[in-house]
């Protein structure tokens, strides 16, 4: 069955058209097809901050709330990864038998090319965005590239798969979930990691860990697992693919020239080493590409050096896994900024490297009045290192700034989610931004 034979006749609900651009891509390429949709979203249209230009003109919006008889309506509903799997009109669609997937899980399940599949607590942006410039360079205008990537819709890449080999995937846990309804795995499949995240939306690891497993769960052969034999987590997700499994480890990558920091890099180097490896693609042009790979924006980015003073910018580290990494791999003097908004997951690393990192020269909380447990340890252990507590990054980035020496990192790594001071953590990236541009 194609794409276009499943959607025919039904009244297709966007549940949750969101800011970012993905929700609003699906809904305008169903109605631009010539589909019945309806797209919904909590947010008013002004709230939403879309041109009203940007609305196909054949989409009917109901906006500034989800309403009941819009699942009424419908026949299918694409549900926006944001939203809870347990909201209630989520419950109600499903319950009178109504399909709700995610948009990437119909492209996975209906796309006429090659699917690859990255998914990971940590390292699948990178992973993915490697991958797709590795197999760019083999078979030039040839792959596509999507998923788990603000502004890309999953949907609308049906329409570029003409002539196309891989389509190449980030998949976040929230977009895998409906892939277990839909019985579907990408045909090769890459786990980066796995460590405790979004406890605030999941009970336990284990619902969280059962949503990734959904990446390898439906594999078919002559299909593949790559997965990290050095985190338990990847271990476990891997022991459920039934195809054929490739592990790899962080040592493959270390005769590979790369700008990228950080072990954990070496990490997503192997992985990428490893899959496009088992695709046939030659050695040479593996290495060249990952030699010309500056990385990807928000991860560990050199945003600018200001008189001898290092501005990275890491706000993607949303976890306190991620901000210790980052710690580790910076060389030199650091003055950070971190916290935020509580996902509820184990912190005690973080707070013992922190003190014990004797590089962290000075901390800024950013926000964090929900984390005082985070905050008060800190200033309990190393009272020395705290320089203050702000509730905006023009403040935090003015306070770092006037502190730092020559040879000094300022090191945006927060450890936590963005949402008490910003709409989402690429949000919060780009006033660290425009902050550090605009110092004189």
């Amino acid at each position: 069955m194609t794409i276009q034979e499943y959607l025919k006749g039904k009244k297709i609900l966007v549940f949750g058209i969101g800011r970012q651009g993905g929700g609003l891509g699906d809904a305008n390429y169903l109605a631009d097809n010539g589909y019945q949709v309806r797209a919904t979203d909590t947010l008013s249209e002004s709230e939403l901050g879309h041109d009203r230009s940007a609305y196909s003109p054949g989409l009917e919006l109901s906006l500034g709330g989800h309403q009941e008889s819009d699942i009424d309506w419908a026949d299918l509903v694409i549900k926006n990864p944001a939203v809870p799997d347990d909201h209630p009109l989520i419950l109600k669609a499903k319950s009178t038998g109504t399909d709700v997937y995610t948009s990437i899980s119909l492209f996975v399940k209906y796309a006429p090319l090659k699917t690859i599949g990255i998914t990971g607590t940590r390292g699948k942006t990178t992973t993915t965005t490697l991958i797709y410039k590795i197999l760019e360079a083999a078979y030039p205008g040839k792959i596509l590239l999507g998923g788990n990537i603000p502004g890309h819709s999953a949907l609308s890449m049906f329409s570029q798969c003409d002539r196309k080999l891989y389509g190449v995937l980030e998949l976040s846990s929230f977009q895998l979930h409906s892939f277990h309804d839909q019985q579907v795995s990408p045909d090769y499949s890459v786990v980066t990691n796995l460590y405790p995240d979004h406890l605030n939306r999941y009970a336990n690891m284990d619902s969280y860990r059962h949503d990734k497993e959904a990446i390898v769960r439906y594999q078919k052969n002559p299909g593949f697992t790559v997965y990290n034999s050095e985190n338990d987590g990847s271990v476990q997700i891997a022991s459920v693919s039934s195809v054929t499994k490739y592990p790899f480890g962080s040592n493959l990558a270390s005769s590979y020239k790369t700008k990228l920091l950080g072990e954990h890099n070496q990490s997503n180097l192997s992985a990428a080493i490893t899959l496009c490896e088992k695709l046939g693609i030659a050695d040479d042009v593996i290495k060249k590409t990952i030699e010309d790979f500056s990385g990807v924006s928000y991860r560990l980015e050199l945003i600018r050096t200001l008189r001898g003073v290092v501005f990275v910018n890491d706000t993607t580290a949303t976890t306190p896994v991620a901000a210790r990494a980052a710690l580790t791999s910076i060389k030199g003097d650091i003055v950070l900024i971190c916290g935020g908004e509580s996902k509820k997951l184990p912190q005690d690393d973080l707070i013992q490297e922190i003190i014990n990192n004797d590089h962290v020269k000075k901390i800024i909380f950013l926000g964090s009045l929900n984390l005082v447990d985070f905050t008060d340890t800190l200033r309990s252990a190393c009272p020395d290192k705290i320089l203050g507590q702000v509730q905006s990054m023009s403040e935090a980035v003015a306070l770092a700034h006037s502190v730092s020496s020559t040879g000094d990192t300022i090191l945006l790594s927060p450890g936590f989610a963005s949402f008490d001071l910003f709409k989402n953590e690429f949000d919060r990236g780009e006033q660290f931004n425009r902050a550090v541009l605009a110092l004189k």
